[in-house]
């Protein structure tokens, strides 16, 4: 293999993790400042949703670009519209650093027990004791906040990032078992997610009205561009130019870069037990998500960033 493609494959990678694990912080940041979830959200599924219509289109709306439109409607649920509402609201109530290491961490640990349920994979020592490790460091990050009185929801944010990484869990089961496209996939999730925007409009407060011009472009950018598109885009081509083993490696930055960025931009520091917590999380995703054959990479690290 040329090392040119190993470098940009590297690269890509980077940037695509980057890019994803910064959406906790920049969704966070805005939310605080001036934008509501609902706004942020309407922002991601609009730019996505529209961009994505004409390959729809060109896949074949009738048969929901080949997956059938029962299918498609799941998916959307377990990774489009409901599944963003559900994140943007847990990091309403949580720090940014809690929805990195939460739904990073907790979606290999659904996804493993859905496929061993659907295909009757026995899991190997390895990946269950990375799972354990998992769960031990999500209780680490978790638990302080049970006893903080001077954050009381913070909990109930928690408890909403489970929820999402629940979902996004579901939908590499789903999509493994019927054998679906990231990008067929991703142009059905986001274009299925344009629904949300009549309801948004007639129901919502639109911040995006007041907020600065400025905050409202980048967000539009960041969201619908660079996690709805971008960050796949990048991590597919990272996984082809180094292969699915070595690209996985690249999974448990995310928390890692998360509460790096959440440190300067949004001042939260992360106390001691949550910082073992994390690096006890990130440890659990390398042993995890390590996977045992070709075929089962490819669709770890593809779904993992639709």
């Amino acid at each position: 293999m040329p090392a040119s493609r190993i470098v940009i494959g590297i690269v890509a990678g980077l940037l695509g993790i980057l890019i994803y694990a910064g959406q906790f912080v920049v969704t966070r940041w805005s939310i605080q400042r001036t934008l509501a979830l609902w706004d942020v959200a309407a922002l991601r599924f609009a730019v996505a949703g529209t961009l994505m219509l004409p390959l729809l289109f060109r896949y074949g709306v009738r048969d929901a670009a080949g997956i059938g439109w029962r299918r498609a409607v799941v998916v959307g649920i377990t990774v489009g519209a409901p599944y963003t509402l559900v994140l943007f609201a847990g990091l309403t109530l949580a720090p940014a650093a809690h929805g990195a290491v939460i739904v990073s961490g907790g979606t290999p640990i659904v996804s493993a027990l859905l496929v061993s349920l659907w295909f009757g994979e026995r899991l190997s020592a390895r990946r269950i004791a990375g799972l354990a490790t998992i769960f031990l460091g999500l209780l680490l990050v978790g638990w302080p906040s049970l006893f903080d009185g001077g954050h009381r929801y913070v909990w109930v944010g928690d408890l909403l990032l489970l929820g999402a990484s629940a979902l996004w869990g579901a939908f590499t089961a789903l999509t493994r078992r019927w054998q679906v496209d990231p990008l067929r996939g991703a142009a059905v999730v986001w274009v299925l997610a344009l629904a949300y925007l009549p309801f948004y409009v007639a129901l919502a407060p639109m911040r995006v009205l007041t907020a600065p011009p400025g905050e409202v472009v980048f967000q539009a950018t960041y969201q619908g561009i660079g996690v709805a598109l971008l960050a796949l885009f990048l991590y597919t081509y990272a996984t082809r130019a180094l292969g699915p083993t070595s690209a996985s490696l690249f999974m448990p930055l995310i928390p890692v870069v998360a509460v790096l960025l959440g440190i300067p931009v949004l001042g939260e520091i992360p106390s001691a037990v949550q910082l073992v917590g994390i690096f006890v999380v990130s440890v659990g995703m390398v042993l995890a998500t390590m996977p045992s054959s070709r075929r089962t990479a490819v669709v770890v690290v593809a779904d993992r960033l639709s």
